[in-house]
């Protein structure tokens, strides 16, 4: 009776899972990708113009929403496509290095591939695209690596003394 009761509550269990990953991978996009995103963008215009063709501030600001848009799309499909692979214990436990650079490779390929396609339509020219991708995909991804690795170096450090 116990195994029929888990049954029923189950399918519940993950719709309701599935709705709050979703909300949440969204909000996380949002958050860590559009200003980001905006600063590069918005930089590039005050130091050299000619990268975005001279762009306003709020052009790039909608380049930079339009960019989070496509990282949000993409953050929904891959945490519900890892929710229904595996329990998250075993999504999570996975730290090794080796997928972690193909985790890294995979968010800079995705990061490259959607500035390209918002630079794109924008009527950028494939060497300011470059560039622009470029520098966005250091910011988004290797720059918080780097401080990740510095953080956790620094607190092996202390744990040491």
């Amino acid at each position: 009776m116990r195994a029929d009761i888990v049954r029923q509550v189950r399918p519940l269990r993950t719709r309701q899972r599935s709705r709050s990953v979703a909300v949440r991978a969204v909000v996380l996009a949002y958050a860590f990708t559009w200003l980001p995103a905006f600063l590069v963008f918005a930089v590039a215009t005050v130091v050299a113009p000619s990268l975005t063709d001279g762009a306003s501030v709020a052009a790039t600001a909608l380049w930079a929403l339009q960019f989070a848009t496509l990282i949000a799309i993409s953050a929904i499909v891959t945490a519900l496509r890892s929710l229904r692979a595996a329990e998250p214990d075993e999504v999570d436990a996975d730290t090794s290095t080796r997928r972690t650079l193909l985790r890294l490779v995979g968010g800079l390929a995705l990061s490259g591939l959607f500035a390209g396609l918002v630079l794109a339509v924008q009527g950028l020219s494939v060497g300011q695209i470059a560039v622009l991708a470029g520098v966005l995909a250091a910011v988004l991804h290797l720059l918080p690596l780097i401080a990740a690795r510095l953080l956790a170096r620094a607190a092996s450090r202390r744990l040491d003394r």
